[in-house]
């Protein structure tokens, strides 16, 4: 009896002893949730509690919302923020509804410049009524736009802003003066190329423009037409263009020559000496002559005839350029040689010391040899420009040849005469693209300059240029595109 009490002390003290030391985990209370109704207008606004993301966006009801306080945020890209102190109660659907249009800086203000002044503005192509720059629009709505600034006798010019709520947002814009000039260039029209070497314009007043580094291009008036990768021309440097008697276009490229009907395409590289075509002209009973680098080719619809230094007694080398006269004559520049001349169905060649053209009795002028480009007018004088020549020291010069005697021409410039390219009009002017701008010469009145801070065209690197059939100039640039002179201001 006393063996059995003595156990069961020992056994009560190990209970009390455990539960003295007990350690184990105590259930909490199960919490309780809630849920928050928002909306917002406008609606479309990101959901934050408690700076996390919901990932919903107003209208909409936020789920599992514990008991207390929270803090709301709605964010927009565009709209303005807000941040709202919510209280959330047991087992009760909450609702918060947000009016942004009542608060006054979620709109926006825009102001609007321009030179010159007063001009219309366009929101999305709609018009501002009753408003022209300089202006400041209020209460503008958060969003993305297009605004647009028109004037007449001016390019419209356009921008595309993101206006957000309570910002205040500048614009000003120099609208380019289309009174005189219409430039296009890569930044304000569909034209592949800002660098172009010829421009020629056809029966259908289309024109045809050659660059540099981007093929052929076709201008309409309206629609732009790139035939870089149409799989029609090889070669991405136009070097000449001709518009025959027939209405055929000619394109000589540095990798082939080829033409169009105004219904299919002809690659006519096959048939000549050298796939690097320099220089186009027609003559006057429809033959084409084609110098190609080290040749000359007379294509007659037909047959090709070639011309070189093994056939002819001449240097047929690095030609430049090629000028046919109505008396027959063919004249072809080259580039170190002087011209050559076809005349009585042989060939001469006639450097500028043969020219004998002096500067007094006793001095010949120490004119170089290389031939950038020649042309001849109605009357059958034929203009040269000789180019400076660097390794031999001699001078650049414009020579006039007059059937008899050949002279130089010296024009009032206030720089130097650097002539790229030659065009004749129906009224017998020449018309000169220079590096440094365009002249207009006649034998009677002498000459015009048109300058590009005058005219409006965006490099003074000129190339090329022709008059269209509505009377409006096209003037070719290296770095300024094309620019149109309009009728009756040139």
């Amino acid at each position: 009896m006393k063996k059995i009490s003595t156990y069961l002390l020992i056994l009560i003290c190990i209970v009390s002893c455990e539960k003295d030391v007990f350690t184990g985990l105590v259930e909490s209370p199960i919490p309780t949730y809630s849920k928050i109704f928002i909306s917002s207008n406008p609606g479309g606004y990101r959901i934050f509690i408690d700076d996390k993301n919901t990932g919903i966006v107003s209208p909409d009801t936020v789920l599992y919302l514990t008991e207390g306080q929270h803090k709301l945020n709605l964010r927009h890209d565009f709209y303005l923020d807000t941040t709202l102190t919510i209280t959330v109660d047991k087992s009760v659907i909450k609702i918060i509804s947000v009016d942004m249009l009542k608060n006054p800086r979620f709109f926006a203000n825009v102001t609007l410049s321009s030179i010159p002044s007063s001009a219309k503005i366009y929101f999305n192509d709609r018009l501002v009524n009753n408003v022209t720059t300089p202006a400041t629009i209020k209460n503008v709505f958060p969003g993305k736009y297009e605004i647009k600034l028109s004037k007449k006798d001016c390019r419209d010019d356009s921008t595309d802003i993101i206006v957000k709520g309570g910002e205040h947002i500048e614009i000003q814009r120099i609208l380019e003066d289309t009174s005189r000039t219409i430039s296009y260039r890569t930044n304000n029209s569909k034209i592949s190329s800002n660098q172009v070497n010829k421009v020629v314009v056809d029966k259908y007043n289309n024109k045809w423009i050659g660059t540099v580094d981007h093929g052929l291009m076709k201008f309409d008036g309206k629609n732009w037409t790139s035939y870089e990768n149409a799989g029609v021309i090889e070669g991405s440097r136009i070097q000449d263009l001709l518009i025959d008697r027939n209405g055929k276009l000619w394109v000589a490229s540095i990798k082939g020559l080829f033409t169009f009907d105004g219904f299919s395409w002809m690659n006519m590289t096959n048939n000549l000496p050298s796939n690097n075509v320099i220089a186009l002209d027609e003559d006057f009973i429809g033959n084409i002559w084609i110098a190609t680098i080290n040749a000359l080719v007379k294509y007659n619809g037909s047959s090709y005839q070639v011309f070189n230094s093994g056939n002819t007694g001449v240097q047929f080398l690095n030609l430049s350029s090629v000028a046919c006269s109505n008396n027959g004559d063919i004249w072809v520049g080259t580039s170190g040689s002087g011209i050559l001349r076809y005349h009585g169905n042989r060939w001469i060649n006639i450097t500028t010391v043969a020219m004998s053209i002096f500067f007094n009795e006793s001095q010949i002028l120490d004119i170089s040899d290389i031939i950038k480009d020649l042309i001849v007018d109605k009357n059958g004088n034929l203009y040269s420009f000789h180019i400076y020549d660097q390794a031999l020291e001699v001078r650049s010069a414009l020579i006039r040849f007059n059937g008899a005697q050949w002279e130089e021409l010296r024009l009032n410039l206030l720089f130097a005469l650097d002539v790229e390219s030659f065009y004749l009009d129906t009224g017998n002017n020449i018309w000169m693209a220079l590096n440094g701008g365009l002249v207009k010469y006649n034998t009677t009145q002498q000459f015009k300059f048109y300058d590009s801070d005058s005219y409006g065209y965006f490099s003074k690197w000129c190339t090329s240029f022709s008059i269209d059939l509505n009377g409006d100039g096209w003037l070719a640039t290296k770095g300024g595109g094309i620019a149109k002179l309009k009728k009756g201001t040139f």
